[in-house]
């Protein structure tokens, strides 16, 4: 599966997937915020590989000649930034990722720390259990490319912005039918478990982004009772759990810039951990975060090239489980597809592709 973008390509034989002792994980839930570097977020959390003079694109000029470093930002109301997939190549600059401040402007360079309000909060979920200072997405580019490497490994070969086929809310159809290679819902209902997308405002033409679920570009899951607005989660976590959960908040809830300060998404993702520890599944529950692209803000690690596609530049990732190593900051190369190999593993699935088996799954981050 190779796409498009000039970019070098780059492989590594798929390493001896992490075992997964029986029993011990029964439910998986991912969530998917928004468009934030990890640098942007994390760049001085305690230990992580983070800002500091020298490390690449520390300096930079915009485009009016002035020389800018990365600042913390005062303000939390900030305009979303160029994210497309051509945006993200030429800041990326062939790795010397100095070209923030000159294409998406000096803002791109500013980060948060502790004193924002919220980011205390996501600070202490990274301080209480694991965090990724080495995920990236899978695809340089935005949705949908991630969200399909994520639950798919493959994006169709498209690594640009696309509308899903089906209904709802797709007000630009691309192609006159969707994909029909399988994905890792097939995968678990043919294995006799149960799976759901739960996503926040489902069907509101208003509010609801249709490109962020994957789902709805397959023929056999876009109208299918998979498909769940966010809505019906807590009845199902106190009923019937599925095994994998995916959840999708909306743009006041993703982190999503232009939508609102971070706080409020954080205070979303606070509040949606401690009600899935208050439940019955929580004592084998693993709670994966993730941002599903870095939304133009600046990161200074080079972002390896495994393919023509991708990877995209550094974001963060969240493991939250009474298995998660506490306190703990993994170096491990991971991006979207560890996640889905980390699943496959758990619940003894089979790769589905040559991309599958490219990369470590997150098993790093688990204290097996």
């Amino acid at each position: 599966m190779i796409g498009c973008g000039g970019l070098s390509k780059t492989s590594s034989p798929d390493p001896t997937p992490t075992p997964i002792p029986q029993n011990q994980i029964k439910n998986v839930i991912v969530v998917i915020m928004q468009n934030r570097s990890f640098d942007h977020l994390f760049g001085t959390f305690p230990g992580a590989n983070g800002i500091q003079p020298g490390v690449p694109g520390f300096t930079q000029m915009d485009s009016t000649g002035k020389v800018v470093t990365p600042m913390l930002l005062t303000t939390t109301s900030l305009p979303d930034l160029p994210h497309s997939r051509s945006d993200f190549i030429r800041v990326y600059d062939k790795g010397g990722m100095d070209k923030y401040a000159f294409f998406n402007g000096d803002n791109s360079m500013g980060h948060y720390d502790s004193t924002t309000p919220g980011v205390s909060t996501l600070w202490m979920w990274a301080q209480q259990f694991a965090l990724a200072d080495n995920f990236f997405p899978s695809v340089m580019s935005d949705a949908p490319t991630n969200q399909l490497m994520l639950v798919a490994a493959d994006d169709n070969n498209n690594s640009g912005s696309l509308q899903p086929f089906f209904p709802p809310c797709n007000t630009a159809i691309t192609a006159s039918s969707g994909y029909t290679f399988q994905h890792v819902g097939d995968q678990l209902a043919a294995k006799g478990m149960t799976w759901a997308w739960y996503q926040e405002n489902l069907g509101d033409c208003t509010r609801y982004v249709p490109q962020e679920n994957p789902f709805q570009f397959f023929t056999d899951s876009h109208s299918s009772t998979n498909i769940r607005d966010f809505s019906k989660f807590a009845a199902d976590l106190a009923s019937s759990p599925p095994t994998v959960s995916f959840i999708q908040p909306g743009p006041a809830h993703s982190m999503h810039p232009g939508s609102g300060p971070p706080a409020n998404g954080i205070d979303w993702l606070d509040g949606l951990i401690r009600q899935i520890q208050a439940s019955s599944i929580w004592k084998n529950a693993a709670i994966i975060v993730i941002w599903d692209s870095s939304g133009g803000w600046w990161d200074h690690v080079p972002p390896p090239q495994v393919d023509a596609q991708g990877l995209g530049q550094r974001v963060p990732m969240l493991v939250i489980s009474p298995f998660a190593k506490k306190n703990y900051i993994s170096h491990m190369q991971l991006d979207d597809v560890s996640i889905l190999k980390f699943i496959q593993n758990t619940f003894g699935l089979q790769p589905l592709n040559p991309r599958n088996q490219i990369g470590n799954d997150i098993g790093d981050m688990f204290s097996f």
